[in-house]
């Protein structure tokens, strides 16, 4: 008799799975994105993580933050979707924080 519950055996690898497909994800999209973006963008941001199809990304300063959701955010989520084919990004967040120094 089946009464809907299942065993954790049973649930924790497909949970496992998807948390390393997302971790997966997570770390191309960080080694790509000086490729993604242009140059100017990729030396003032920094890619977080990805939830809920939403990249979050860091920005060094309020001034670039603006510029970056006024006029390049629309161009750089359509950027990802065509490389990704699956679409998983439909969002970005920015935030201001400290950009590890980048060479």
């Amino acid at each position: 008799m089946n009464n809907g519950i299942k065993r954790l055996s049973e649930i924790v690898p497909g949970i496992v799975k998807k948390a390393k497909y997302r971790s997966k994800k997570n770390r191309s999209l960080k080694q790509r994105w000086k490729e993604l973006v242009e140059e100017d963008v990729f030396f003032h941001t920094e890619v977080e993580y990805i939830k809920d199809n939403t990249l979050v990304v860091k920005v060094d300063s309020a001034t670039w933050l603006h510029y970056i959701s006024a006029f390049k955010k629309e161009e750089i989520i359509k950027i990802l979707q065509e490389k990704y084919r699956d679409k998983f990004i439909s969002d970005i967040r920015f935030y201001v924080g400290i950009i590890e120094k980048k060479i």
